[in-house]
């Protein structure tokens, strides 16, 4: 009796070090960490991953991990595997893993975080299960093609960015409650998010096709820079908190927002050189800050517009026509000081900030500057949301 006592006793202690092992934060330096974990489903705490790692394979049974993953400056690991791991409630963080190639968590579902930097190596994700839930995604210096293995509905931030062999992101989200950001990506990105109805902040840059079917409110502000898309619809949506802006977009000839009412901040479309026509704004009424349209307009119709809090200017190289906003000022329709409209302008000048259209179509500006645009959109929301990707 006394044997079967002390063996139970045993097994008990055993028991009680293998739980302690799954109730506290782990560094993995070696295969010999790694097999602390293995008879963790639920690790209580965060995994740290060595510089000197070179492959991490996690154990099958581990399932969940309520702390964080970090692995930063490993440049010697190739791959990390987790074929069990359905969900990290804290951070996964991968930084300056240059040979990083191999990425692969099947059933991966759930993440508190996302970020990802610099990872020159990583081109594809092993996310059969796809990640439907992360509070914030930074994703930037990769060589990822595609986020295929990424599909969130809802987050707070998603920042995409200079990731040069991107082509493809397409991703279900249904609102973004601080910023979305796609800029500096392959050239000539397909940035599609064909469930997005509500966003605070939307930035996209070197896109070359958007879709926005069902997108219906931007709280704060929504930019468009340096695209090379011939398109832009939007025919959901009604209100824009802030500033709308398109900026150096050159091919763009056709852009769409019937059923937009207000734009809280500045309206602004400059040196977008290919768009010969803005007539698709039927239903816009009010613009809280300034209209600033420059380009190579041949018809601008704002039929409805009846309340500009500031100023007015429309300049066009080509003829244009003004004669219908030539009562705007007097009729109390622009409350701003500045009234201008012109046609056939040898320089078709932008008053906030966006790159100028000469009448050869050039631009009169580097539209590498043409970002700044942002800022004077009044987009410092914008700027103070995306400083939160830093964690």
């Amino acid at each position: 009796m006394l044997s079967l006592r002390r063996l139970a006793f045993a097994f008990l202690a055993v028991a009680a070090v293998a739980n302690a092992a799954c109730d506290e934060d782990i560094e993995i330096n070696g295969d010999g960490d790694v097999s602390q974990l293995d008879s963790c489903s639920t690790l209580k705490g965060s995994i740290t991953i060595g510089k000197k790692v070179q492959t991490l394979l996690l154990p099958d049974n581990l399932g969940k991990v309520t702390g964080d993953i970090v692995c930063d400056g490993a440049s010697s690991l190739t791959s990390f595997s987790a074929a069990g791991l359905q969900e990290i409630t804290g951070k996964f963080e991968l930084t300056g893993l240059t040979v990083l190639a191999s990425l692969s968590m099947p059933m991966l579902n759930s993440v508190g975080e996302i970020s990802w930097t610099t990872l020159p190596a990583l081109k594809a994700l092993d996310f059969t299960s796809q990640v439907k839930k992360a509070k914030k995604v930074l994703i930037t210096d990769t060589i990822l093609t595609t986020l295929e293995g990424i599909n969130l509905v809802e987050t707070d931030t998603f920042n995409i960015n200079n990731n040069r062999y991107l082509k493809i992101v397409n991703v279900a989200l249904g609102n973004v409650t601080e910023a979305l950001t796609i800029a500096f990506n392959g050239k000539g990105v397909n940035a599609s998010f064909p469930n997005l109805k509500w966003a605070q902040n939307i930035t996209v840059r070197d896109a070359g096709d958007i879709s926005f079917p069902k997108l219906e409110s931007v709280n704060n502000s929504i930019s468009f820079v340096n695209n090379t898309f011939k398109a832009a619809q939007f025919p959901m949506l009604t209100e824009v908190g802030q500033s709308l802006a398109f900026v150096s977009c050159t091919q763009l000839t056709n852009l769409t927002a019937n059923d937009l009412e207000s734009v809280g901040g500045t309206f602004q479309l400059a040196n977008n050189t290919k768009l010969e026509e803005v007539t698709s704004f039927g239903a816009l009424k009010s613009v809280g800050g300034a209209i600033d349209m420059s380009g190579a307009f041949k018809k601008v119709s704002l039929p409805k517009l009846d309340d500009v809090r500031g100023g007015f200017n429309l300049q066009s190289t080509e003829k244009l026509d003004c004669t219908q906003f030539d009562n705007y000022k007097s009729d109390g329709v622009i409350k701003g000081s500045l009234m201008t409209c012109k046609g056939e302008a040898d320089v078709a000048e932008s008053t906030n900030g966006g790159a100028s259209t000469k009448g050869d179509g050039s631009s009169d500006k580097d539209t590498s500057g043409a970002g700044q645009v942002a800022l004077n959109l009044g987009l410092a929301a914008f700027a103070g949301a995306a400083a939160l990707m830093a964690f």
